[in-house]
């Protein structure tokens, strides 16, 4: 599965975009009986949340206990209006290749959560959510309402359900129903209504996250304690307010300098991990050194930072960087999927036999993943531009 154009940020809601879908309710189930239902994230909504002792059981496997679902409950349940929602979908090569194409076009870290129903039930209220959020349909259809923002980019803290006092607006923004292959962009803090439509539905929600303002303050916390004027002891305000004021132009002095910025980032980005397949085959056999020249590779990225100190950080790796690897992984994250061919052929002034080394290095060290043949659902072409708003 490849993303192969830039896409310009101009409208919520793009038709027909993710092509070659191959996906059958057989293959939904099974990514379900993978999961992991005992994890709180795991949700069996019914205009409510399902207790999870309603629809899940232990029971001693070999001197371990272990979870199954009560598959009859979860029937009934289903049949009668309530959506099964997996969150946290991990280590499914389907729905990661959804995953990774949105998350590097919004170069943040993404977390995708599945929506399985049958009936016209909503599995929630009308709410916002503290992320952006693409809702990938797979499956059948499914209805959405979208009302602009009462509340302007909320963080995790202010979601609806902490804010009683929140009113939903009346006028709607958009009504849409989302076939297969749609994807609806849903900024965060924008109120949301996905409806089922009394028929078979699956969607993907993938929420980005990228930093904010807030995360930079959070993180400028630890560095203030080697202000001095910010370890004074407080009394009255007007004793304090010189040190105070002296405090807060140091530490707004720091905020906004370039260095103490990069850093955070460098520590942000140090975090972030991308999820590929594990390639035995190829990087795990020691009588192979260099990749074929059709292997297709990406870079394990979702935000490429261009630090000052000639350095990326790339799935926890540090890479600083000559002339040509820089240019090379800059080529490679502009053009995922291309082949070893292709660099070969644009890096010709380059000694090939280093070019085979450097690329099977950055493999080794998960910088770079292999791509298998069979990842072929699509979002996007070249010749169909995608248009989003990210408002």
């Amino acid at each position: 599965m490849i993303f192969f154009l830039t896409i310009f940020i101009k409208n919520l809601f793009f038709l027909n975009i993710v092509s070659d879908i191959e996906l059958s309710w057989k293959d939904i189930s099974e990514i379900y009986e993978r999961a992991d239902a005992s994890d709180p994230s795991f949700k069996l909504m019914n205009g409510h949340e399902v207790p999870k002792s309603k629809y899940l059981e232990s029971y001693v496997n070999v001197g371990r206990v272990e979870y199954r679902y009560i598959k009859p409950i979860i029937y009934d349940y289903m049949r009668k209006g309530a959506t099964l929602v997996y969150n946290r979908i991990r280590n499914e090569p389907f729905v990661s290749n959804i995953s990774r194409q949105i998350a590097n076009f919004a170069q943040a870290q993404v977390i995708t959560s599945g929506y399985a129903a049958f009936s016209a039930k909503p599995s929630y209220r009308c709410h916002w959510d503290t992320r952006d959020v693409f809702a990938v349909q797979l499956k059948g259809r499914k209805r959405w309402i979208l009302k602009e923002p009462t509340f302007k980019l909320p963080l995790y803290m202010q979601q609806t359900k902490d804010m009683p006092d929140a009113e939903e607006p009346e006028e709607v923004y958009l009504d849409v129903v989302l076939e297969e292959g749609d994807i609806l962009y849903v900024p965060r803090g924008w109120w949301h209504n996905p409806i089922p439509m009394g028929e078979e539905t699956f969607h993907l929600a993938v929420g980005s996250f990228a930093p904010t303002g807030f995360d930079y303050i959070r993180w400028l916390v630890q560095k203030a304690p080697n202000i001095v004027d910010g370890r004074h002891n407080l009394h009255g305000f007007q004793e304090s307010k010189e040190s105070l004021d002296r405090f807060g132009k140091e530490f707004a002095s720091l905020m906004s300098d370039e260095a103490t910025y990069e850093q955070f980032m460098a520590d942000y980005i140090g975090q972030h991990r991308v999820d590929s397949p594990i390639s035995l085959g190829t990087l795990a056999n020691g009588k192979i050194s260099q990749l074929e020249m059709t292997q297709r590779i990406r870079l394990n990225v979702n935000l490429l930072y261009p630090f000052s100190n000639n350095f990326l950080i790339v799935n926890g790796n540090k890479i600083n960087l000559d002339e040509i690897s820089q240019k090379l992984i800059n080529y490679i994250n502009k053009h995922q999927a291309c082949t070893v061919s292709d660099v070969l052929t644009v890096f010709s002034n380059y000694p090939r036999n280093k070019l085979h080394e450097l690329l099977f290095q950055l493999a080794l060290n998960d910088i770079l993943e292999l791509i298998s043949v069979s990842d072929s659902v699509v979002i996007g072409s070249e010749e169909n531009n995608v248009t989003l708003k990210m408002v």
